[in-house]
């Protein structure tokens, strides 16, 4: 363990530094960073590191050029694509500073984002924060509504219970994640609450991503998500909010009475998150298939969040 609960840390103060997880991720990576230096928070951030991993675009000579432009950020390659937690734990080796945040590299961030999720750690008790995510897909097609519905139960879930997702901060006081972890926020969050501290959800710290377009990835990324909560629930024992039928169903009822208009489409997409959870029940029983979602399949449609003018 590099640090425990209680003890003072080698690392500055209220340092933080950014790892951000990219795969051929050209299409978003320069507009994140881009909103990353625009943080009202940035002060405090003394090293951006972006984990390129068995990159075949442009990724790599986006990331180089902005490290030009300020020399917070830094570029790490690796070679082949071992998946987002071994990316992780190369951020992780080399970070000595008190607050981690990590993200990846298909999302925007708002100029407070960094600001809000970092403000919890005010409090010692805190260890853990998550961000809230909202979906820049149009509600008005099937799949765009579906990543609206998504996000605002897990939203909603989180309020109650926190469940992190997409963007998280964390106390630098553990060396590394385990290398067959499937979700690393998951990870992390049951490693924070093991040594005590309090897991908050910041939903002040708003960022953008884009939800699945197709049936093919959105079969694809929920089949992941769950699998790997699954992995979390059987390994320790320690229930996931967004997997218990009650806290679905309180966030959910009240969701459909307000878009009652689309009841149609909200039942359809109970029906094939349904699916998706019988799938990855399936798949999980299986460890040679379960060791697949290591590195799984790219879900393209998700990689561009704002559309090109």
């Amino acid at each position: 363990m590099k640090n425990t609960k209680g003890m003072q840390t080698s690392a500055q103060a209220d340092s933080v530094a950014v790892g951000i997880m990219a795969y051929n991720e050209e299409r978003n990576i320069g507009p994140l960073l881009d909103s990353l230096l625009a943080q009202t928070a940035l002060a405090r951030v003394r090293r951006i590191v972006v984990v390129a991993s068995g990159c075949t675009d442009r990724t790599c000579e986006i990331v180089t050029a902005y490290c030009g432009r300020d020399d917070r950020i830094t570029l790490v390659v690796e070679p082949a694509r071992t998946g987002k937690v071994s990316a992780i734990n190369h951020f992780l080796y080399t970070a000595q500073e008190e607050i981690l945040v990590v993200s990846g590299a298909d999302l925007i961030l708002e100029p407070q984002t960094l600001a809000c999720l970092l403000e919890p750690f005010e409090d010692p008790d805190v260890g853990m924060t998550g961000a809230h995510p909202v979906p820049v897909n149009s509600p008005d097609t099937f799949f765009g509504y579906a990543a609206h519905v998504m996000w605002t139960l897990h939203h909603d879930v989180a309020l109650r219970d926190p469940k992190m997702g997409e963007l998280i901060a964390f106390r630098n006081v553990f060396r590394r994640l385990d290398p067959g972890a499937l979700i690393d926020e998951l990870s992390i969050h049951q490693l924070l609450r093991s040594t005590g501290y309090r897991i908050v959800y910041a939903p002040q710290a708003r960022l953008y991503n884009r939800g699945p377009e197709t049936l093919r990835d959105f079969i694809s990324q929920r089949t992941h998500c769950i699998v790997g909560n699954l992995q979390i629930m059987h390994d320790h024992h320690v229930p996931v909010p967004t997997m218990r039928f009650g806290p679905v169903v309180r966030a959910a009822v009240p969701f459909a009475a307000r878009h009652w208009r689309r009841l149609p489409w909200t039942i359809a997409v109970a029906c094939l998150e349904g699916y998706c959870r019988v799938r990855s029940r399936v798949l999980y029983r299986s460890r040679q298939r379960r060791q697949a979602l290591r590195t799984w399949e790219q879900v393209t449609t998700t990689k561009a969040v704002m559309p090109k003018a």
